[in-house]
């Protein structure tokens, strides 16, 4: 999957920018608070029909303008070429997608279209924050990988709203039914054994993936090892009937205390994932580099798990790569990037983005200043 040109009116500081991208590393290089990043939040759309950060549509809106239009050209591996387009209007709160001019019925079908990997200061929590921020990675790489995984994740979060509010209401008011509890754990059970079977198979494949990039971005061979934490009882090697005896037999031992609290303790919605490094918590005791060099290892794993199971070079849209980084390991990670697809990665430092990079023409530089975009000549 390349971008081929982009054109943002009214997202972010950019009132009317456009870009024309190559094939191969493209460099938003400017001061900070330029709008670099809002270009790689721009993108982020066509591949999440949202932006990864998360902000409210009505925020990108330009400032004093009511609406903002996102327009991309795409072409997959088979040379095919398509046009999508993202509008939001404040006015009425409506976002539109289109698909060489054919709307989507919903926002949420653009999801997996046009895959991207994406990096940003936001995602060092992956590593070094809650299990909430790992959670909402892995269910990222799978909804734009899986629609029956985006598709079953969104009912077992329905399901799990519902059996979550059944709980509170027999806590507060007395009102436990053995019965009709029981209803909404065979749907709980039914959606998150799929959830799990579609994450353990994604830990499975990326493990030692993510072990290499590591060792090869660091320039050492060190320990690392990246392992998924569900429901008690359920293995890297269990079977579907396996884990959904573990889930029925965690929720009934489970459910007195669940009843008490008013809340679900058990199920995909508390999983997590383990990282190590020399046999210890990344976590507590990574250095911020390491820390670092961790989540782009994890990022390049991410990036060959969807060319492996879509077929699908993603594009890796990398926010601020380098921060962090000492110059060797910047300049492993650009040694590596010149291998694996196009990137768009941005950067306050052009002096580590030799003009030419190797003199490819695949790789584009371009100046970032006050929401404006210059392409720079190699």
């Amino acid at each position: 999957m390349r971008l081929q040109t982009l054109r943002l009116l009214n997202f972010r500081n950019h009132e009317d920018s456009s870009l024309l991208l190559g094939d191969g590393i493209n460099a938003l290089i400017g001061r900070n608070g330029q709008g670099k990043t809002n270009i790689l939040e721009a993108m982020s759309y066509f591949s999440l029909g949202k932006s990864f950060f998360a902000a409210a549509d009505a925020q990108v809106v330009h400032y004093g303008r009511d609406f903002f239009d996102i327009r991309g050209t795409l072409c997959d591996e088979a040379q095919r070429a398509s046009e999508a387009q993202v509008t939001f209007t404040a006015g009425n709160g409506k976002k539109a997608v289109r698909i060489n001019e054919v709307p989507l019925e919903k926002v949420s079908a653009i999801v997996g279209e046009y895959p991207a990997v994406l990096l940003s200061p936001d995602h060092g929590g992956i590593i070094a924050s809650g299990p909430a921020e790992r959670r909402k990675f892995l269910d990222i790489v799978l909804c734009q990988t899986s629609p029956r995984y985006l598709e079953d994740l969104q009912e077992y979060r329905r399901i799990l709203r519902q059996r979550n509010r059944f709980l509170l209401d027999a806590r507060l008011h007395g009102t436990y039914s053995a019965p009709a509890l029981a209803a909404w754990t065979e749907g709980l059970t039914q959606y998150g054994i799929s959830i799990i079977q579609k994450r353990l198979q994604f830990v499975g494949l990326v493990r030692d993936w993510f072990a290499s990039s590591y060792e090869e971005l660091a320039g050492i061979a060190e320990p690392v090892s990246l392992s998924y934490v569900t429901v008690k009882g359920v293995h890297p090697g269990s079977t579907g009937a396996e884990i959904a005896a573990a889930f029925e037999q965690q929720l009934a031992a489970h459910q007195s205390v669940e009843v008490r609290r008013g809340a679900t303790l058990v199920g995909p919605h508390r999983d997590d994932l383990e990282f190590t490094l020399r046999s210890r918590n990344a976590q507590d005791f990574a250095s911020q580099g390491e820390h670092k060099t961790l989540l782009i290892a994890l990022k390049l794993a991410e990036q060959r798990y969807v060319c492996e199971v879509r077929h699908e070079t993603p594009i890796l849209l990398l926010d601020d790569v380098f921060a962090e980084l000492d110059s060797e390991r910047a300049s492993r990670v650009l040694e590596r990037l010149e291998k694996i697809g196009q990137a768009v990665l941005t950067t306050t430092d052009a002096g580590l983005l030799p003009r030419g990079m190797g003199g490819k023409s695949s790789h584009r530089r371009f100046l970032i200043e006050r929401g404006t975009c210059a392409a720079e000549v190699s």
